[in-house]
């Protein structure tokens, strides 16, 4: 059963996120809430170069690799799902809390 924007599943832990594309915020993580993980970045949203940034910043912010966060959902919408092996729900938490 999900619960947040963070939940932990058979095949590992999924994020949604709301993305945020070209903005000029700085910061990765704008607003953690009861639905989603708002983000902004800095890529249009064109040709999936928000998508590859996405994948890209929010692997580092997690400390993973780029193999281990993949976009499962909403490639071309602002709400993405993404999936998360190897970290559990309240760390990724933990971790985008100090984004903020």
């Amino acid at each position: 059963m999900l619960s947040g924007p963070v939940w932990k599943t058979e095949k590992g832990t999924l994020i949604r996120v709301l993305v945020r594309p070209s903005s000029r915020d700085e910061r990765l993580v704008s607003e953690i809430d009861d639905t989603s993980i708002h983000v902004n970045l800095k890529g249009p949203a064109r040709e999936g170069k928000a998508n590859t940034e996405l994948v890209k910043r929010l692997a580092k912010a997690l400390g993973v690799s780029t193999s281990s966060l993949v976009l499962v959902g909403g490639h071309k919408s602002r709400e993405k799902t993404l999936l998360v092996d190897g970290i559990e729900p309240e760390e990724i938490l933990q971790r985008l809390s100090s984004k903020v």
